[in-house]
């Protein structure tokens, strides 16, 4: 292709738009696109799609958990058919970020597809990391994390495969980047706006959403060039970008130009005050791609954290400058050549261009902690709409006592049940999700709670163990089989819903942590959790100055849930030891005898074959119902 042609940006007619107007008609129309193809050849029903798939994990653990859920997932026909999905994990080593994986991602596409890679319309989903503010999906990943839509039911993967469909006719070769925890909803208009927008073959494009002026501050920031000419009512336009913001200050907002006023968007996405354009997803066409390459053959491998967002974007258009490299308040991990390699990659990437695809009917919506999965997907009635989701979704009710009246979801309750068997005698609150859980008998599930992948059979229980009624309300429960002493056991990791797995305290004063919405020393004593103690290997060392530092600790590496033999005895348990906790009960359970673990080391010992043969059971049982 000659160079002129090259530097033009990809415009087509053909974007599939639905008959009626607003963002919940056209995202039905997505999704039905999508289903159209779903367990079907990726290029039938005349759409495009994407030649490859690119998921990225953390480690080669995480890696073969999520080829052996892909693999499930074709089995089902959940998958359109013959669509390469590759999934790449980082390298041993120093954390790279997600800058850094998206290069270990184009070097192993080059070696896989060779030239054929510069072809290709690449979907990059990173999806690595231990899911801390949502532990339901550690073990798993949360892009397997189910959504309550579609028969069967749908997962973050599959939502993310039909979300960007409808930009695909518009784009050339190259790599569009995004996250596994997010959803996008969106209105791209009247067919005869496509001619308006497209991403371009070289350089950056990135997608923009108007939001308020504080939600800016918690995400990348766009400088758009000529404000002016933003027209809200206009539900896409592409739109030159100056420079890129990394969760400014607001007042940085307003003296770097990124703050519009007096903007009046359609009441599907209207909020108050002034608005700024924030990011999500991005796109770099192959002139990038190659860049990239070449820099990661010259700098490989790498021993510092790279951000695909603040590193790549933040060195974009004409007015960026290199600022921004000496900044390293949201680095993890702080080493010595993160600053030098970051200004390479500035002097790397400085005068590129970056295009905005200005998504005026859009909104942004993260999904990646508890509060916001109950949010969502109980309260969420404008996203429900627009996505379609139920609170009943691929699910099986028993009656433990028939019934003349055939009862249904709705005398079970108001929550959001997910892939899941349970009698119609249980009652899940109404800020309740239940998902993947198995259960014989009744049980009253509390208010404002997540119970997932919980089992509860009656020929598991014994004469010794309390049957139990009900779940405390404000819980977070979920099962997970482990290999300990080659066997397999099931820990069920128990917390409050507010209660905070990243938060570090000093191991010397650790007997204070919040937990269970008490201090730990209430749950160590009421549940005879003699075993507990912490030393300087628990935790990490954080190194303050010169000094030598304070051995810290947290929720996530303590050691608190007791093995059993079985998920169900696992369930009544931990059930049992929050109830004695919050009762300041010591009478009720006794933990001295048991392997405790952390969920740091549940992360290290699952047994994800144990955990997919469950859900694999679930979904045939549901299916036959």
């Amino acid at each position: 292709m000659e160079e002129k042609e090259e530097n033009k940006c990809i415009n087509s007619q053909e974007v599939p738009l639905p008959k009626g107007t607003g963002i919940a008609n056209y995202m039905k129309k997505v999704l039905c696109d999508y289903e159209k193809i779903r367990g079907k050849d990726k290029n039938s029903n005349n759409c495009k799609f994407w030649d490859v798939v690119v998921i990225t994990t953390a480690d080669n653990a995480q890696k073969r958990v999520f080829e052996l859920q892909i693999e499930s997932k074709r089995k089902r026909n959940e998958l359109p058919l013959n669509l390469p999905i590759y999934v790449v994990a980082d390298p041993p080593g120093p954390k790279i970020g997600n800058g850094g994986s998206t290069l270990v991602v184009l070097s192993f596409l080059e070696l896989c597809l060779g030239q054929e890679m510069y072809k290709k319309k690449i979907l990059l989903i990173h999806a690595g990391g231990q899911s801390k503010r949502m532990p339901s999906a550690s073990c798993l990943g949360k892009i397997f994390s189910p959504i309550p839509h579609g028969d069967p039911i749908y997962q973050m993967l599959d939502l993310k495969l039909a979300m960007y469909m409808p930009f695909l006719p518009n784009m050339p070769p190259g790599v569009f980047v995004a996250c596994a925890d997010d959803i996008l909803v969106y209105d791209l208009g009247p067919v005869e706006d496509s001619k308006y927008w497209s991403f371009c073959y070289n350089g950056f494009t990135a997608l923009a959403h108007p939001s308020p002026v504080q939600i800016g501050t918690k995400h990348g920031v766009y400088v758009v060039e000529n404000e002016k000419n933003v027209d809200p009512k206009k539900h896409i336009r592409g739109m030159r970008c100056l420079r890129v913001l990394q969760k400014p200050r607001i007042t940085q907002m307003y003296e770097k130009g990124a703050v519009l006023s007096n903007l009046k968007f359609s009441e599907e996405v209207a909020f108050k005050g002034d608005t700024s354009y924030t990011d999500s997803s991005f796109f770099f066409g192959m002139d990038i791609a190659k860049k990239l390459l070449h820099f990661f053959k010259e700098n490989s491998p790498l021993t510092c954290e790279i951000d695909a967002y603040g590193d790549f974007l933040q060195a974009l258009g004409p007015l960026a400058t290199s600022e921004y490299v000496h900044n390293t308040s949201n680095v993890t991990h702080l080493t010595p050549n993160l600053v030098p390699t970051r200004l390479q990659i500035f002097e790397l990437l400085k005068g590129t261009d970056i295009n905005l695809l200005l998504m005026n009917a859009s909104k942004f919506i993260h999904i990646g902690t508890t509060k916001e999965y109950i949010y969502h997907f109980c309260f969420d009635t404008k996203l429900q709409d627009e996505l379609g989701l139920v609170k009943d979704c691929f699910n099986t009710f028993t009656e433990i006592k028939p019934s003349a009246k055939k009862r249904k979801f709705s005398d079970t309750g108001l929550g959001c049940i997910m892939h899941s068997c349970i009698p119609t005698e249980c009652f899940v609150s109404s800020n309740t999700v239940l998902e993947y859980c198995h259960f014989e008998l009744p049980l009253q599930v509390g208010q404002n709670s997540i119970i997932s992948n919980c089992a509860l059979f009656e020929e598991e229980l014994s004469d010794n163990l309390l049957t139990p009624t009900q779940t405390p309300h404000n819980i977070f429960l979920h099962t997970v089989a482990v290999r300990h002493q080659d066997q397999t056991k099931y820990a069920t990791v128990v917390f409050h819903i507010d209660d905070d797995l990243k938060k570090q305290v000093p191991i010397s004063n650790v007997i204070e942590a919040s937990y269970l919405g008490y201090d730990i020393q209430r749950f160590i004593e009421n549940c005879k959790l003699t075993q507990f103690q912490l030393d300087e290997d628990t935790g990490g060392v954080q190194r303050e100055g010169e000094g030598e530092g304070q051995a810290l600790t947290s929720l996530w590496q303590m050691c608190l849930f007791p093995l059993e033999s079985s998920m169900t005895r696992s369930l009544v348990l931990a059930l049992t030891a929050a109830k004695a906790a919050q009762s300041n009960n010591p009478d009720m359970v006794d933990l001295s005898g048991y392997h405790v673990v952390s969920m740091e080391e549940i992360l290290d010992m699952k047994d994800v074959r144990a955990m997919l043969k469950y859900r694999e059971g679930l979904f045939s049982k549901i299916l036959k119902s």
